[in-house]
């Protein structure tokens, strides 16, 4: 299912940018209907918004979210990740193929709402699908036979109302939203497959998905005999750690806020390469810079902590690794954050492609947070190829401080200050917290693979 989607959702972004072809036509045609109809019906208009500001993304995503919570209180852990990784990952990929595409939105005579960004595919036609079929697949596993087809039936209703109110109120065409419920549907399903396969590795007779849920035992078999440590263990390690971090993470603070002290004193124009980029900009390079400033934005740095933070427990079967992970983004996050109120440094006076949040411009957490999220994953799993990994770090850091500088967002001086904070805080704590520490490879019990059932 997830090639079958793929497959239709490749043709739909290359005929949707020839504006004479036959789906612009119907696009077109659809859009100037409903928005003639629109404009003289304003209790449709306003009964379309309701809709749409209920079933924002966002929406799905919290359930989602409060669904994979529940699933670890219950020790449930691989299927709250499954949980989280498809519903936060549908979501980068939805922002990832706006990027890719880039197609306006409708432009109408009598327009009765605006929206923001690329208009292929719709986020809340995604969102939507993707957080339907999350939280009907895990209602599946607890509902009544007599009742999974009111499941099924709520889901894609609930589905296509959010998709009518997109179009309705003609913020996308209609094949936006068939674009974002196929990227959904072919999402969800390459998910459920890789779930599936580990039941399979794990020796669990395969399921009907469709009928049963993911995991109609309701418990998660593991051949791995070493015990899942308790999840109150987590604030124990965390409690056990800080007075051995905090100290550092002061200092580092204060000196951070030092150097932006004296570079906004010493220092008050570097401007130069912002400048030079804003005078070339193309909008090939607009995209890419989008996609570049991504990878650190975060929501992004957010949903890969929390997944590897998941992913760590099962791993190390220890709350030491997965509190390192949360360590060294929490430190870098709340570093930053008291860093800019000191040092409040103005954003580079040209022209900004990206809304500039409340925080001052100095250093940039962007590039601060991919150096200490994903340099803390390259030392935890990296092992022999450490060095390769941290130098893909490197490399990424490189990416987003120049997108960030690309798109006006950064001095220079931020983004090489948010690199030398993060590489020096993601130092301290794999230093301090993991010097003793044996890696998986020395304290792993080796796996006894269960019996495959029949």
């Amino acid at each position: 299912m997830a090639c079958a989607a793929a497959v239709p959702v490749a043709l739909l972004a290359i005929v949707v940018k020839h504006v004479d072809g036959p789906v612009a036509r119907l696009d077109l045609a659809v859009a100037d209907g409903l928005n003639r109809f629109a404009v003289d019906h304003r209790g449709f208009v306003d009964a379309l918004d309701v809709i749409s500001t209920v079933g924002h993304p966002a929406t799905f995503r919290l359930g989602a979210t409060v669904a994979a919570l529940w699933l670890l209180a219950v020790d449930r852990p691989r299927l709250a990740l499954w949980t989280l990784v498809t519903t936060w990952g549908g979501a980068l990929l939805g922002v990832v193929l706006k990027v890719v595409v880039t197609r306006a939105r409708p432009v109408l005579p009598d327009a009765v709402a605006h929206a923001d960004g690329y208009s292929f595919p719709s986020g809340h036609a995604l969102g939507a699908c993707v957080g339907s079929a999350v939280l009907l697949l895990l209602w599946l596993d607890l509902a009544r036979p007599d009742r999974k087809a009111f499941g099924w039936a709520a889901a894609g209703l609930v589905t296509a109302i959010v998709c009518f109110s997109r179009i309705g109120l003609g913020v996308h065409y209609l094949s936006d939203v068939v674009g974002g419920c196929l990227v959904g549907l072919g999402w969800t399903a390459a998910t459920t497959i890789v779930f599936q396969l580990w039941r399979r590795d794990a020796g669990l007779a395969p399921v009907d998905v469709v009928s049963t849920g993911l995991e109609p035992e309701r418990a998660e078999p593991d051949d791995d005999p070493r015990p899942l440590p308790q999840w109150w263990g987590s604030l124990t390690e965390a409690g056990r750690l800080l007075p051995r971090i905090v100290p550092f993470w002061i200092g580092l603070v204060a000196v951070t806020a030092g150097i932006g002290e004296l570079l906004v004193r010493f220092v008050p124009d570097d401007t130069g390469l912002n400048r030079w980029f804003a005078d070339h900009r193309a909008p090939l390079f607009d995209d890419l810079t989008a996609f570049g400033s991504l990878i650190g934005e975060t929501g992004t740095i957010t949903v890969i902590t929390v997944a590897s933070w998941l992913a760590a427990r099962l791993m190390y079967r220890r709350w030491l690794e997965p509190t390192v992970l949360l360590f060294a983004v929490l430190g870098e996050v709340w570093g930053f954050v008291l860093v800019t109120a000191l040092v409040d440094r103005p954003r580079p006076p040209v022209p900004h492609l990206d809304l500039a949040p409340p925080t001052s411009s100095f250093p940039s957490g962007h590039t601060a947070a991919t150096v200490c999220c994903y340099g803390a994953l390259a030392v935890l799993v990296g092992g022999g190829r450490r060095a390769w990994y941290l130098g893909g770090v490197a490399v990424l850091a490189a990416v987003v401080g120049l997108s960030r500088v690309y798109r006006g967002m950064h001095h220079p001086s931020d983004v090489l200050a948010g690199a030398a904070y993060g590489a020096v805080w993601l130092t301290i704590v794999v230093v301090i917290l993991l010097h003793r520490s044996p890696g998986p490879d020395r304290f792993a019990v080796r796996k006894v693979r269960s019996p495959r059932r029949k």
